[in-house]
């Protein structure tokens, strides 16, 4: 699970994630594999209808070629895995108290009650119960979100996670006052598509998921770590205490500020695991690359703060697109 909710509500400041990238070392072959009818259609639609004025703090819209159902954390009071065809949205109402930690994420090839789906059923919040075959890996593309009194002069704060891998593209678009400035900008994560998904990554991890009827097809991408720790058939079900695993996954069963949060101790400290100068480290695997080039402004792993964490006005709203 991605640490960014716990640095939600304790990072006061990060850098700028505005930042642009000239090229695009991942773009993908000149003819990749096509989807079949059973795969994951993530094409956006076509000549969509303008969507009626926000008023909501949160909306979520499917811009996908197919119907997605949306599932989130159980703090927040709603309907569990919202259908919803192409083009349509929902808006969730967000207590103008505030609401901290919330996640929100889709899912896809869902039954008629939104579980048993392709991609999704997790095992939290919507993802739960799980299906016949098990938990999948929490690898959906997220939304996480916590939202300050609109009363106050807290900040919102707001953030991509794809710590654990990412399905979907997807574009949040924060409005009101005061945004677009600092770090309260908009996220573009359009061309983070799945045909990029790193097929050797470090330890010779292949973190592409593929369809059980289609193995053509891959429907997910895992993060290094989820490709490493999390048990078969989606990982290779290695601790994370183990190297690769410690220096992918970042572990702090160790108070970081004990002084005793060490390799040798198999913790990893947020300096260590981000720490350009170590030839091992999670910021030199393929997967980091592939999101800092596509979605500069997500995060990529546990404690990638300056590209992924966005502080907002307390009454900011959010318009969350998946296949923008």
């Amino acid at each position: 699970m991605s640490r960014t909710l716990l640095l939600l509500a304790l990072v006061a400041a990060c850098g700028n994630t505005s930042a642009a990238v000239d090229a695009d070392p991942f773009a993908p072959d000149a003819d990749p594999l096509a989807p079949d009818a059973s795969s994951l259609d993530a094409t956006p639609s076509v000549d969509a209808a303008p969507l009626p004025e926000q008023t909501a703090r949160l909306r979520v819209v499917n811009r996908c070629a197919q119907p997605i159902w949306i599932a989130h954390s159980d703090n927040l009071a709603a309907d569990q895995n919202v259908a919803l065809v192409t083009d349509a949205f929902h808006d969730y109402d967000i207590p103008a108290g505030g609401l901290a930690s919330v996640r929100l994420w889709p899912k896809t090839g869902c039954d008629a009650t939104g579980h048993s789906c392709l991609i999704g059923d997790n095992g939290e919040g919507g993802g739960k119960p799980c299906g016949p075959n098990g938990c999948q890996p929490p690898f959906d593309s997220k939304f996480e979100a916590t939202f300050a009194d609109t009363a106050s002069s807290a900040e919102t704060w707001y953030d991509l996670s794809l710590v654990d891998g990412f399905t979907l593209p997807l574009a949040v678009r924060p409005l009101g006052n005061g945004t677009n400035t600092g770090t309260c900008v908009a996220s573009d994560c359009a061309n983070l598509t799945l045909d990029a998904c790193p097929a050797q990554e470090q330890a010779g991890l292949d973190l592409r998921v593929t369809d059980p009827a289609n193995a053509a097809t891959t429907i997910a991408c895992l993060a290094p770590c989820k490709a490493w720790n999390y048990p078969a058939p989606y990982g290779e079900g290695h601790p994370e205490s183990q190297d690769p695993g410690l220096h992918l996954c970042c572990p702090t069963p160790i108070d970081p500020q004990s002084g005793n949060c060490t390799i040798a101790n198999a913790c990893m400290t947020p300096d260590a695991c981000r720490a350009a100068g170590d030839p091992a480290s999670v910021v030199h695997t393929s997967y980091v690359a592939l999101v800092h080039a596509r979605c500069p402004s997500a995060y990529s792993y546990s404690y990638d703060d300056e590209a992924g964490l966005h502080a907002c006005p307390s009454a900011t709203r959010f318009e969350v697109t998946f296949c923008p």
